[in-house]
């Protein structure tokens, strides 16, 4: 190789050596945590508390209807209009009702002046006593017939039972309906129903003259507790689920529109006698996973490094979208939602609509 070759060469590698030495080193890939929604097992996090699904329903609610079949003539409110006990809702056509109620007070009148003759006749013996209370049958029947007429153009009006809401409208103005029809839901939310389902291995160690403290959550409504009060308990298990249905009081909530058919989850304390590590715990369905061998599987938070990690568990009875699990812990804080997302040891962030540490 001559000299001018080599000189090239030379300058050829410097330059190399030169320009990898300028060349920034690459950025390392962090990869960001994953949010998570999670529930806590018990623990110390939310105490000795079980949680359930609930729905909400009105204090007192009705389906209202006609007593007497017709044409609808006037539909005085609508959905959502807050009524009064007696006020008038809707009116029947009162036509034909008016027409038989005439009819019926002839008839009346004619029968009361017979009965009112029969009873000067029998006592001057110019009937029998027998033509007598055939007379007096009559005029009664009259008397029962226009009463029935009077209470039947009374009901062409329909009325509130109690002072509520409109919740539904189930007709529309000229319709023809007949007896019984369900033309209006009504409901009073001055207070509020809140029903859960029990499931029997709780239910059979509750101490139910014991006051606990009961409270729910709408996952709408950020940190935000809403006491509760116990209302009834039924004490025959539903066929299908086993499940014992509780209903609970809530008053209504003044800066929130919480109505019937919404859903939220109860909080409810648990008792020291009533805590068995070895009972079933309800969980949302969307918790539990199959790994690759069919195995049920939940993904706990470990809250030191904020990393997930995989749990078997055996599954039990499904209620609803919520189904009962063996093998969690009081403290377990398990993913309830983006469980199919994750992986070993994965970071994660908690939302702000699961229940966060202390």
């Amino acid at each position: 190789m001559d000299s001018r070759k080599l000189s090239y060469f030379t300058l050829l590698l410097a330059s190399s050596f030169l320009l990898s030495a300028c060349e920034e080193p690459p950025e390392a890939y962090v990869v960001a945590s994953r949010p998570v929604k999670t529930i806590v097992i018990g623990g110390e996090s939310i105490g000795d508390t079980r949680t359930f699904p609930a729905e909400v329903d009105a204090i007192q609610k009705a389906d209202i209807s006609f007593r007497v079949s017709g044409k609808i003539q006037k539909i005085h409110v609508k959905e959502g209009d807050e009524v009064k006990k007696g006020q008038v809702l809707a009116e029947l056509d009162p036509t034909d009702f008016e027409i038989t109620l005439k009819d019926r007070k002839a008839s009346f009148d004619t029968a009361k002046a017979n009965f009112e003759r029969a009873v000067d006749l029998v006592e001057k013996g110019a009937i029998s006593k027998v033509e007598h209370d055939n007379l007096r049958a009559i005029f009664n029947t009259a008397k029962a017939n226009l009463d029935s007429a009077k209470q039947d153009l009374i009901y062409t009006k329909l009325k509130a039972n109690f002072d509520g809401q409109i919740a539904k409208r189930y007709v529309e103005n000229f319709e023809e309906v007949v007896l019984s029809k369900k033309i209006f839901a009504l409901e009073d939310i001055s207070a509020l129903k809140i029903i859960i389902d029990v499931p029997e291995n709780i239910m059979i160690a509750v101490d139910r003259k014991r006051e606990r403290v009961l409270y729910a959550k709408f996952d709408s409504i950020k940190n935000k507790h809403f006491p509760l009060t116990f209302r009834e308990a039924s004490t025959k298990a539903d066929p299908s689920t086993k499940t014992f249905k509780v209903t609970m009081q809530m008053p209504a909530a003044e800066k929130y529109n919480i109505l019937p058919g919404m859903t939220g989850t109860v909080y409810a304390e648990m008792f020291a006698n009533e805590s068995n590590p070895g009972t079933l715990i309800s969980i949302p369905v969307s918790a539990v996973i199959a790994d690759g061998k069919k195995q049920p599987t939940v993904w706990i938070v470990d809250e030191r490094t904020m990393t997930v990690n995989p749990k078997k568990v055996t599954a039990g009875l499904m209620i609803g979208n919520n189904m009962q699990i063996d093998g969690l812990i009081p403290g377990d804080r398990v993913v309830i939602a983006g469980a199919s997302f994750l992986r070993k040891d994965m970071k994660v962030t908690l939302l702000e609509t699961g229940e966060q540490p202390e």
